[in-house]
């Protein structure tokens, strides 16, 4: 092991060559010490025997940076995905580093693109290959294309028999789904039916909002019922097409009733009664909020009534025949005191006169109204 100024001085013969032979010894060692040569020049070689590996100064003469093992072992700086620390001459962002103890990555443009640690290889980006062989363990997959496999298991249960965690016979055209009982849930639930009114064939199944069955109940809910219907039918019969919601009533045709059981109604509720637009015929009954009857108190209730009134009694009006002992109706008799505004013709809709036994006193701030070409008498 030799290190040496490499500065030859004037001497002797003797000294002169024992110096020069320092010098070559140095050379051919690489400069082989322990210690780093007490003279230090720009891209010197060093042979560090403490550390067993050979160094070079850098260009500035400042540091040494280590190239190899001096038992043949070639070793790298830790680098950087910026700055690896084996790279490329043209293209020094991309090459290899390592980021940690037991790690290898690989960047590319500066970004890394692959890690290999103890734990396995970790890709950031796309992994195109023609052939996978072996196992592949992913936790999320897209796969833009054709999905190919002998055979697909979810949670170790083959594909086929599993979807989305419903178990089904099969998963294209099935004849058979697994059904599960259920009679006490008090919930809605849609009626399948197939598309198209197609009895047979690889078919579709569909639903409709209109058309329920709880299974609490036993209660079957659709808008419209056609055809006929046979025992005990929970609703009121109506319209042609026989339609049956709201309260108990069995018809005895679900179409065209021409009987239905009522019962009798006491309570203090006003009803609507039912009409017909004909006299006789298949209709639809209908009712009128203006039209109204309560059962209670007997009243009938309505906008208008229509007639002679021939055969009304206890009519209420203005006025009211005086009674006697006997059955004679001779005299009219009327208030004395006007208390509310009145206008002559409004009972009877048109040009009207009238008459009434004086004195008359009306009350102030209360109008009575007589219009042209109508007449108030006070006798």
């Amino acid at each position: 092991m030799a290190t040496h100024d490499y500065v030859l001085d004037n001497a002797t013969g003797a000294n002169f060559r024992a110096d020069l032979n320092l010098v070559l010894a140095a050379i051919v060692s690489n400069n082989s010490s322990s210690s780093e040569p007490s003279t230090k020049y720009a891209y010197q070689w060093w042979a560090d025997t403490n550390e067993g590996v050979l160094k070079i100064r850098n260009s500035a003469n400042n540091a040494w940076i280590t190239l190899l093992q001096l038992d043949g072992t070639l070793t790298l700086e830790d680098g950087s995905a910026s700055a690896p620390a084996l790279g490329f001459r043209d293209d020094l962002n991309t090459g290899i580093f390592s980021s940690a103890a037991d790690t290898l990555d690989v960047t590319c443009g500066g970004t890394t693109r692959g890690s290999f640690s103890s734990s396995g290889l970790a890709v950031t980006g796309n992994v195109t290959a023609t052939t996978f062989v072996g196992n592949v363990d992913a936790v999320d997959g897209d796969f833009d294309g054709t999905l190919e496999a002998d055979a697909i298991t979810v949670a170790g249960v083959a594909l086929a028999t599993v979807i989305a965690g419903t178990t089904v016979t099969t998963a294209t055209n099935a004849n058979h789904v697994s059904v599960a009982d259920n009679e006490s849930t008090n919930e809605n639930n849609l009626i399948p039916f197939i598309e198209d009114t197609s009895a047979t064939g690889n078919v579709g199944l569909e639903s409709d909002g209109d058309f329920t069955y709880n299974p609490s109940t036993g209660t079957v809910t659709a808008t419209v019922f056609v055809g006929a219907l046979t025992g005990n039918v929970t609703g009121n019969a109506s319209g042609s097409s026989g339609s049956c919601t709201g309260n108990s009533a069995t018809a005895t045709t679900a179409t065209t009733s021409t009987n239905v059981t009522a019962a009798d109604e006491s309570s203090d509720t006003t009803c609507f009664p039912l009409f017909v637009t004909a006299a006789t015929g298949d209709l639809p009954p209908k009712t009128g909020s203006n039209l109204a009857f309560n059962s209670s108190n007997g009243t009938l209730t309505a906008t208008a009534f229509s007639g002679d009134g021939s055969n009304l009694t206890n009519v209420s009006g203005t006025g009211g025949g005086a009674t006697g002992g006997g059955s004679d109706k001779i005299f009219t008799e009327n208030g004395q005191n006007v208390t509310t505004n009145y206008t002559i013709g409004d009972t009877f809709g048109a040009a009207c006169n009238a008459m009434a036994a004086g004195p008359i006193t009306i009350d102030s701030g209360i109008t009575v109204t007589v219009n042209a070409g109508e007449t108030l008498t006070i006798v």
